[in-house]
Formats: C-alpha cells, structure tokens, sequence
C-alpha cells in the first residue's frame, strides 16, 4: 500500500548550535550572534554581559557566527568566542581586549 497524501513529511534534521563567551571580568560586554547568515543581517540576536552561554536546535544547517566586544576593561585583557554544532567545535578565536573584537565564523 502507498502512503497516504495526508501523512506529514518525514522531519528535517535536527542540529544543536551553542554559541558561548568568556571574558575578563569587569568592563561592558557585548555581541551579536546568527544560526545561518551573515553578521549585520536582521534574524541576528544581540546579547550583553559574560560568561554568554545559549544552546539553539536548528532544523537546517547552520552556518553560524559570533561576534563579541568587550570595552572599558585593563589593557590586556582577554575575550574569546567559540561555536560548536552537535557537539562538534567549529569556530574559536581569543583576542586581547579592547581594541580587538573575537569573531567566530562555523560553516
């Protein structure tokens, strides 16, 4: 027998992104980050404070990015950003602060 027109699609994949960032503490943070797209794009989602921890399931493939400042903060001080998807790191990067924004771009 063949199946029925009315029985739903199979699902799509699933895939877990968490995006995280860590800092020196004291100074304002802040950031941005998107599941897929570009940095700049309106479905980005602004975030401030640290440590920022945030776990997404996404039922397409991300191509996700992290963009992440820190200013007011001692000479020297460190940011870094990092990107995993289903459990796999696709993206860190540690800058010294201020002066220098922590990208992290997974594909």
């Amino acid at each position: 027998m063949g199946a029925c027109s009315s029985d739903p699609p199979p699902p799509g994949p699933q895939h877990t992104v968490e995006f995280s960032a860590t800092g020196t503490a004291g100074g304002t943070a802040f950031g941005r980050y998107v599941g897929v797209g570009y940095l700049g794009s309106t479905s980005e989602t602004t975030f401030s404070g640290l440590p920022f921890d945030l776990t997404l399931p996404l039922g397409y493939v991300p191509q996700p990015k992290m963009q992440v400042s820190l200013v007011g903060v001692p000479p020297n001080s460190r940011i870094s950003c990092r990107i995993t998807v289903d459990g796999r790191v696709v993206a860190a990067q540690t800058v010294t602060a201020p002066g220098q924004d922590a990208v992290c771009a997974g594909s």
